[in-house]
């Protein structure tokens, strides 16, 4: 399997990452990479491990939070393949909702950067938005450190309707059962049933591309956390993102939702 420059970057980076967080996100590309080895000759398995790769990664985030200490990250269920494979789906709704924010004409910003860098004796990753009506580009520090509200009713935004949005015409009325359907997917490539076992056939390369690109997101906001937290403190859009996961799973309620005294 092959990774661009910056992907090996971000691998090379997670070597300055200790225990459970460093761990996990090494066994993620490990899994990618077995996966892409055997895929021709064992493709229910090269996708199971392409699926749980796309979990280890989410495990090294999921520790990752609960490490630098978030409120509510104690609610997150480690051994619960619902809260892991869930978690890209929705940060992809989140993606398309700060993508339509940076086409709004009434918005500062027009293209946002990711670069790799030495931050003391860690590789980090650090986020750049262009400002193109002043010539500048916005740094925030840590990388993550920001939120969104609501512009009519100033409250912070917890991005239920963008998910509900990313699954629309996929027969799902409701975001909690799109999510455990993606765990009983996954059982279904290990497990027979009544009606035989699982088998698939043609290529999958397409399909493991796909989970690269989940593991390399969720290694990517590690890299925008982890080394930066031991110096600048922790992020809002992190505890943001995080709250409104959990109300998704229902895990928490909204009276629970962090509210941040300088939130923007």
């Amino acid at each position: 399997m092959k990774f661009n420059s910056f992907q090996e970057k971000t691998i090379e980076a997670l070597d300055d990452c200790s225990g459970a967080i460093k761990h996990c996100a090494k066994n993620a590309i490990r899994h990618l990479k077995k996966a892409w080895k055997i895929h021709e000759i064992d493709i229910e398995m090269a996708m199971f491990r392409g699926i749980t790769a796309e979990e280890e990664a989410v495990s090294s985030l999921f520790h990752c939070l609960k490490a630098h200490r978030y409120q509510n990250a104690d609610r997150l269920l480690f051994n619960q393949h619902t809260y892991k494979l869930g978690l890209f789906p929705f940060i992809e709704g989140i993606g398309h909702f700060l993508g339509k924010i940076m086409v709004n004409g009434s918005q500062p910003f027009d293209k946002f950067d990711l670069r790799h860098k030495r931050l003391g004796q860690r590789r980090a990753i650090e986020l750049h938005l262009n400002m193109p009506g002043h010539g500048l580009i916005a740094s925030p520090i840590p990388p993550l450190h920001f939120t969104i509200n609501n512009a009519e009713t100033g409250q912070i935004s917890t991005f239920e309707k963008n998910f509900q949005e990313l699954i629309e015409g996929a027969g799902y009325d409701n975001a909690l059962k799109y999510i455990r359907d993606r765990a009983i997917q996954r059982n279904k490539l290990l497990y027979a049933s009544n009606s035989g076992h699982s088998k698939v056939e043609g290529s999958i390369e397409g399909y493991l591309d796909e989970q690269k690109k989940k593991v390399m997101a969720c290694l990517v906001i590690v890299l925008m956390i982890d080394p930066w937290e031991k110096e600048e403190g922790s992020s809002l859009f992190v505890q943001q993102a995080l709250d409104s996961y959990l109300l998704l799973l229902q895990r928490i309620e909204q009276h629970e939702v962090t509210r941040p005294n300088n939130a923007f």
